[in-house]
């Protein structure tokens, strides 16, 4: 498996179903780790918010460079399986990766986070009893985050081949 996330970097090849598999079982695995390292610091408590003072008492600077060299490592493996993947569709592999991560950056900046505030409710009972909401939120750019889902359908749908060189046919 160490293969197919960090190996053959200029020439490997991965079909639709494993590209899926591999992408998929990444995410877990990175979900996975980062669900434990914050159960372990206690990163569920009463608020999930977490200051980052408080990643650095609870778990130090050998962890933060753990989670640096840890993301760094996912994101290469992503970019590795996505590269072989539009190398087996026929795409110039690498070149590929950088136009969509350009698209990606700039659609990030021409559409950013939207923002979202719900105000204060309050509602008095007869026992006198009275309960306040504040929210604050953040979303994704929902422009960004269609560009991604689309850019993943291509790759999970698109077929092996199918922008390569075509042979011209005899008539």
């Amino acid at each position: 498996m160490w293969d197919i996330y960090f190996g053959q970097w200029r020439d490997g090849r991965m079909q639709r179903l494993a590209y899926l598999g591999y992408d998929l079982l990444l995410m877990a695995i990175a979900a996975g780790i980062v669900f434990g390292i914050l159960m372990l610091v206690g990163g569920f408590g009463e608020t999930a918010a977490i200051s980052s003072a408080s990643i650095m008492e609870g778990m130090g600077i050998l962890m933060i460079l753990f989670f640096f060299v840890f993301f760094i490592s996912i994101f290469a493996a992503s970019l590795n399986i996505m590269a072989k993947r539009l190398r087996d569709m026929g795409l110039p592999a690498w070149g590929s990766v950088v136009v969509i991560i350009l698209i990606s950056i700039i659609l990030e900046i021409l559409f950013p986070d939207q923002q979202m505030q719900m105000s204060a409710v309050v509602a008095n009972t007869p026992e006198g009893v009275s309960a306040a909401m504040d929210a604050d939120a953040s979303t994704g750019s929902m422009v960004s985050d269609m560009f991604n889902l689309i850019v993943f359908a291509c790759l999970v749908l698109i077929p092996s081949d199918t922008f390569g060189k075509k042979e011209p046919t005899a008539e």
